[in-house]
């Protein structure tokens, strides 16, 4: 998935999140102040930065620093890429104060937040053999937007 996409899902999976009873705020990301929280690995949009040293990819860290040399009169050699964790302006983001004693705001797309609303319906435990397991799986966020409309059809 790269940030066109995550945008384009967020703004169909918007009005789901009404029809669910979702009551955060729905608003329009602003360019390099949202969070997605995702981890996308789209080539084009790594955020790209100065760097004294190179380092080995480590996508359990999902931080990258690949070798390429800056110009030649920079002052750091190398080029630092990393994912980016800022959407796209525009996209639709879901948010809200959350916490106790010291409130935080809280955000994420209205893609992740269906997403999550969809698989968390299909979530079960077993007592016997005290293990979670999903009943059903997604490979598509069609197939998610599937599931949304079936799990709504049904409780209505």
């Amino acid at each position: 998935m790269n940030l066109r996409i995550l945008k384009k899902l967020s703004k169909r999976a918007a009005p789901y999140l009404t029809k669910i009873g979702d009551t955060r705020e729905q608003f329009r990301a602003v360019k390099g102040d949202n969070y997605h929280g995702l981890i996308i690995w789209d080539l084009s949009k790594l955020d790209r930065c100065g760097s004294v040293h190179t380092d080995v990819v480590n996508r359990q860290s999902h931080v990258a620093t690949i070798a390429p040399r800056c110009r030649k009169n920079s002052k750091h050699p190398y080029v630092k890429l990393s994912t980016p964790s800022h959407p796209l302006k525009g996209t639709i983001m879901v948010g809200g104060m959350c916490g106790y004693y010291e409130p935080e705001w809280d955000e994420e797309t209205a893609w992740t937040a269906l997403e999550s609303w969809v698989w968390g319906q299909f979530f079960d435990y077993d007592p016997v053999a005290d293990e979670v397991f999903y009943t059903r799986t997604f490979s598509s966020p069609s197939e998610i937007f599937a599931a949304a409309d079936e799990l709504l059809s049904n409780s209505n």
